[in-house]
């Protein structure tokens, strides 16, 4: 059974996070929010339909996402959450219709290096893999185990092996198969697009601190490697996540990228990727910098209690007050490239536009701002970190800011497809991801899904525009097929 670590008090210091106003917040905020349902029906069906957020959205479309985005709010203020479970439990097996369940050992110690070392522990980490039944591709017999194992094989009927990380901001779902972010992992075998699919159960914010969930995420992609060089099986390996799935993705590559001691994927697909968490620090530069497509998204920006939740996660804890040296570090991780490939400060770093903030508009205002303040700590680490040296902290460098051995911040990184709607709020981040890797040389393609709100591809049936999400599961299906 997997090492047990103790509760990670991630939402004590939330303003509603304590009974009995947590369970009066829940209540009035769920009730608020059924009994505008009746309102926006009328409301949107008596205006023209030029007048709806989007017009080609429905009356359903509509609902979903204002339904979705008041109820978000639950999460940022009180720590509800859902869709989550015990990562340190195993299902069991009869209750499993369509996965079979498996325990993966920690991640190696000779691999504990770079951004995954650190006074987190590490734990064996389950996974749902997809299909129930073996897929006969993987089931070949064994081969001369001293033979050299070739991943990058092209020939016919290589076997597509994914590793699947859910989002949920951290906070949300699992990887069990009832999961909404399973919908992705299910159509991936159901349209015979991959052969198998890994579903990484990393630990959630709730149990552990980054960086828990690279630790989890790479030793499945250590177990899924190893498993098929000791089987002597072709294979190529695609990571594919959804939202901070797609964050933790972008991670991983990284990570094996950086250390340089297992084979890079093959590929990576990422859904609505979550590429630039300093936004939900209000004293970044990017928290200042509006996001596009409120109307249209059920993400929210509530900058204090996201900020947070993020710190938290980051493995800083608000209660008590961070001290400068502490404040310091935390915009020192924030802006790491594990963390936030794409925010303004590591795009500068690495010679990139920055595509939030095209003209530098936000920018100027944010320094006027600054210097304009009378003193105040916070911001005097804003200005200290911008004008510092990450070369003179011996320590940030392990998590991969600089020391690394690359002169791009993609350099090397596998071919990738980027699946967003042009109705997100994260738009400008994924537009600095996608230029960013070409800038780089990394062959990727972005599939723009019209009028789609944040990582549809999740959202049920009948709630979204089917037309829409069908022509994006094409495309998946085409990319994949140049393998």
């Amino acid at each position: 059974m997997p090492h047990n670590t103790r509760p990670y008090a991630h939402h004590a210091h939330l303003p509603y996070s304590h009974e009995p106003l947590k369970s009066l917040y829940v209540f009035q905020r769920l009730f608020t929010t059924l009994a505008l349902v009746p309102y926006w029906v009328l409301y949107y069906s008596l205006l023209p339909r030029r007048c709806r957020p989007r017009e080609s959205w429905s009356l359903r479309q509509i609902i979903n996402v204002n339904f979705t985005r008041r109820i978000f709010k639950i999460t940022e203020v009180a720590g509800v959450t859902w869709g989550t479970r015990d990562p340190n439990s195993e299902p069991s097996q009869t209750e499993l219709k369509e996965t079979r369940f498996q325990w993966v050992d920690p991640l190696p110690e000779d691999l504990r290096t770079g951004i995954v070392a650190g006074d987190v522990p590490f734990t064996k980490v389950g996974c749902y893999i997809w299909p129930k039944d073996v897929p006969p591709e993987v089931q070949l017999p064994l081969v001369d185990i001293d033979c050299a194992v070739d991943l990058e094989a092209t020939a016919a009927g290589v076997p597509l092996i994914g590793v699947f990380m859910h989002g949920g901001g951290y906070c949300h779902m699992s990887a069990h198969e009832t999961a909404r972010t399973s919908k992705i992992p299910r159509r991936l075998i159901r349209d015979k697009i991959l052969t198998e699919v890994y579903s990484v159960e990393y630990r959630l914010l709730q149990h552990a601190p980054f960086p828990a969930v690279v630790q989890d995420a790479a030793a499945v992609y250590t177990h899924v490697v190893k498993q098929f060089r000791e089987d002597g099986l072709n294979c190529k390996i695609i990571l594919i996540g959804d939202s901070s799935g797609g964050n933790l993705v972008l991670a991983l590559a990284r990570w094996i990228r950086d250390e340089g001691k297992l084979p890079l994927p093959d590929g990576l697909i990422l859904l609505s990727p979550s590429c630039d968490t300093s936004h939900c620090i209000p004293e970044t530069l990017s928290a200042h910098i509006p996001r596009p497509n409120a109307s249209t998204d059920y993400l929210v920006d509530t900058p204090e209690s996201r900020a947070l939740l993020h710190r938290t996660f980051l493995g800083f804890k608000h209660n008590p007050p961070l001290t400068m040296e502490e404040e310091l570090r935390l915009m020192k991780v924030v802006h790491s490239e594990y963390v936030s490939p794409c925010s303004p400060r590591v795009l500068k770093r690495w010679a990139h536009p920055v595509k939030q903030d095209a003209e530098g508009i936000f920018e100027e205002a944010f320094h006027e701002e600054l210097i304009n303040q009378e003193f105040c700590p916070t911001h005097d680490i804003v200005i200290d970190i911008d004008a510092q040296s990450d070369a003179e902290d011996p320590e940030f460098n392990l998590r991969g800011s600089t020391g690394t051995r690359f002169s791009k911040l993609f350099e090397e990184f596998p071919r990738s497809l980027i699946v967003v709607g042009d109705a997100e709020r994260l738009v400008k981040e994924v537009k600095s991801l996608q230029g960013a890797m070409e800038q780089d040389g990394v062959d990727v393609r972005t599939v723009w899904i019209p009028d789609a709100a944040h990582d549809v591809l999740i959202i049920g049936e009948g709630w979204w525009d089917q037309k829409a999400v069908e022509g994006a599961w094409s495309a998946i299906k085409e990319w994949v097929g140049g393998f």
